[in-house]
């Protein structure tokens, strides 16, 4: 009787361990999906640079505000404050652009390099890609080998228009 209930508590817990281990899989290639981290990189990447660009508009009107109190008003007080608080704002979201790629180029480093068992579940990995570099580097040897042998071929006839 002991031994049917361990066996029993065996058997449940292999099932138990193989359906985590399924669904810890699973998980897994939801997370390193290709679509996924570009979307969410793409919202990241593209916030900041939203953010950046914004910056640089206002900087832009903030230089025309300038020029314009400067050309077009009398007894005017030239401040530059119109300028340096958008061009500051700007240089910010020009280092946070700068660090976010940073990281999120680390990032999927770490995670290709790491926690990502094989090729094809690599973030970037194109197989295609990969593919066509070989046919290319097949191609340029075919190439070689076909201008050797109408080298050859040229060096032959020379030959045999000497022997005639």
């Amino acid at each position: 009787m002991a031994n049917k209930i361990t066996d029993k508590l065996k058997e449940n817990t292999i099932k138990i361990q193989s359906s985590g281990t399924k669904k810890i899989s699973a998980f897994r290639q939801f997370i390193f999906a290709p679509n996924l981290l570009t979307f969410v990189i793409s919202v990241v990447v593209g916030n900041s640079f939203g953010s950046a660009v914004k910056d640089l508009i206002s900087t832009a009107s903030g230089l025309l505000k300038t020029l314009t109190i400067w050309l077009f008003t009398s007894g005017h007080n030239l401040t530059l404050d119109y300028i340096l608080t958008p061009l500051s704002s700007l240089l910010e979201s020009m280092l946070t652009l700068l660090f976010i790629a940073i990281i999120v180029f680390y990032t999927i480093e770490f995670i290709n390099n790491y926690l990502v068992r094989n090729n094809d579940e690599k973030w970037g990995y194109d197989q295609a890609h990969e593919d066509s570099l070989q046919v290319q580097d097949l191609q340029n040897k075919n190439n070689q080998l076909v201008e050797e042998n109408i080298k050859l071929q040229h060096e032959l006839l020379n030959e045999l228009r000497k022997n005639k």
